[in-house]
């Protein structure tokens, strides 16, 4: 299911199973179906539904009338079919007086009223209860009760320990969860978050999330602000761990699709309520990450050792250390430690007036926010310090986004250590010592590289084998040899496209200069070879 669908249908079916047709003017009368007119089939209503019908003007005038009649006539006006459990509304009234305004905002109206439990099935949002709002005082009782939410704890509690295997994709640690007996979810392990995070829903069937609340967000990116969804009283299990009364925020938006740029589905992010209670050892070279119960963890220090003070704020890891610029100057900085960023650093320039776009640069892709692509430039400092020793030539991102340089460097924070610097090092996060040691592994003299190619490669149905060019870099290797953006890749290198996977050409791409690149592309049907070395730009 498309991501824009399934916020159409979270407005929808907060109202009634509705299976959007195509869409009609709404003047306040039912439309007649005119005969001998060719019928949408399945598949292309299901294209059609789209969140073009939410933004659609409608006029419409209750006074004290019952909720299924509304939900009736909305219908009606839209021709649209519907489907709900009439318990749900049944002695419901409602007063509205909307003039030409957009569907969007009715429903809107219409869901203050009421709080949600819904569950996905088959990819469809079906609505199962309701909390009235005239009950929100004892909501809110319950959300402050686990706004505070315990941590996870061990399903067998006289372990000592348990260690999770996790996948990785663009240096991310993405782990299995399950939410209320859920099908597995994948979400990036990511210390920058609070609260865990649904994102987006890919070949899921079954998701149930209590008592949901829209919230208002504020995104990163190019996009306006967002409508969450808050859930409390959840239940998350994570191989051998679990958690009560979770809150959840759910976060589902086009813009922040992520995993056909991973090529791995990735339905959210959780973070702080996995670590604050324990030890938790990241092994990147091994993809496995431990949890130890604090009482059990004896530190034995090994002489490359780094031991660097960890402080919190809003829950968040925070370490201190220096960079040095391109110009050879010193600057001490306040970096939040950020599993969730694939970069080696992200700096802002507005932070400290030493920290300045390093001469030699690229403005290119950064990321992905919550509300949209985040855009920037990139280019290599002197070095940065961790504890005695000495990373040089890191790739710093500077985002071009205000909100975001505002957001990295606010109270006194200069900016983000990522995880291709923490890559480099087995990692051990001592929340409950405020300290992170980090030990080197055999990648801690990896030099620092970037894509080489000039190519931004997206996978739209994460797994399968499918791989399309979906941004060049003009003056780059890859828009010289002539590629263009929409070319699916069939080959390269001679390797075909089936025994490939995403995260595999992108390592490609930031593997050595010169090294020569050979790609079959499929472009109008017709199949293109070109060839191409990959080049620094920095």
């Amino acid at each position: 299911m498309k991501t824009k669908q399934l916020v159409t249908h979270i407005v929808l079916y907060a109202l009634c199973l509705f299976v959007l047709l195509a869409p009609v003017s709404t003047n306040g009368q039912k439309p007649e179906r005119k005969p001998n007119v060719r019928q949408n089939t399945k598949q292309e209503q299901k294209d059609d539904q789209t969140p073009n019908i939410l933004n659609q003007n409608i006029s419409i005038y209750a006074e004290n009338e019952s909720l299924s009649t509304v939900i009736e006539r909305i219908c009606n006006y839209l021709n649209l079919d519907y489907s709900y459990n009439s318990k749900l509304i049944e002695g419901k009234n409602i007063n509205l007086n909307v003039s030409n305004k957009p569907i969007k905002y009715v429903l809107d109206q219409l869901m203050k009223d009421f709080y949600l439990l819904f569950e996905i099935e088959d990819n469809i949002l079906v609505i199962r209860d309701y909390v009235p709002m005239d009950k929100s005082l004892d909501y809110d009782k319950r959300a402050r009760n686990y706004s505070d939410q315990t941590g996870f704890v061990f399903d067998n509690p006289k372990k000592k320990s348990i260690t999770i295997n996790f996948k990785s994709s663009s240096n991310l640690i993405i782990i299995p969860v399950a939410i209320n007996n859920s099908d597995t979810l994948n979400f990036i392990l990511d210390t920058g978050v609070r609260y865990p995070i649904i994102t987006e829903l890919p070949f899921v069937n079954k998701l149930n999330l209590n008592f949901l609340q829209p919230i208002n967000v504020k995104g990163l990116g190019d996009g306006e602000q967002l409508t969450a969804y808050r859930s409390g009283n959840n239940v998350i299990n994570i191989s051998g761990l679990v958690a009560y009364d979770q809150e959840i925020q759910m976060i589902i938006s086009e813009n922040f699709q992520i995993s056909h740029i991973l090529g791995i589905p990735v339905h959210g992010l959780i973070g702080f309520n996995l670590f604050k209670d324990y030890v938790v050892k990241i092994d990147y070279t091994n993809n496995k990450i431990t949890l130890i119960k604090p009482e059990y963890f004896t530190y034995k220090e090994k002489d490359k050792d780094i031991v660097l003070p960890l402080t919190f704020e809003q829950n968040k890891p925070f370490v201190r250390t220096s960079i040095v610029t391109d110009k050879n100057e010193d600057v001490p900085v306040k970096l939040l430690v950020d599993t969730g960023a694939s970069d080696a650093l992200w700096l802002s320039t507005n932070s400290d007036n030493r920290i300045s776009l390093p001469e030699n640069h690229i403005e290119t892709f950064l990321g992905r926010g919550l509300s949209g692509d985040l855009f920037g430039k990139k280019g290599r400092i002197g070095a940065i310090w961790v504890g005695p020793l000495v990373l040089y030539e890191p790739i710093v991102a500077f985002p071009d986004n205000e909100l975001v340089d505002q957001l990295i460097g606010k109270n006194d924070r200069n900016g983000t250590l990522g995880a291709e610097i923490l890559r480099r090092f087995y990692v051990t996060m001592d929340y409950p010592n405020h300290r992170l040691i980090l030990r080197p592994n055999s990648d801690i003299k990896d030099q620092f590289n970037y894509n080489m190619s000039g190519l931004e490669v997206t996978n739209p149905m994460p797994g399968a084998p499918i791989f399309l060019i979906s941004n060049i870099r003009t003056n780059s290797p890859a828009y010289y040899a002539g590629l263009q953006e929409n070319d699916q890749i069939i080959a390269i290198n001679n390797s075909n496209h089936k025994t490939l996977n995403l995260n595999d050409i992108n390592l490609l791409f930031q593997s050595q200069e010169e090294r020569k690149i050979k790609m079959t592309v499929l472009r109008n049907g017709e199949q293109v070879k070109t060839e191409f070395f990959l080049k620094k730009m920095f």
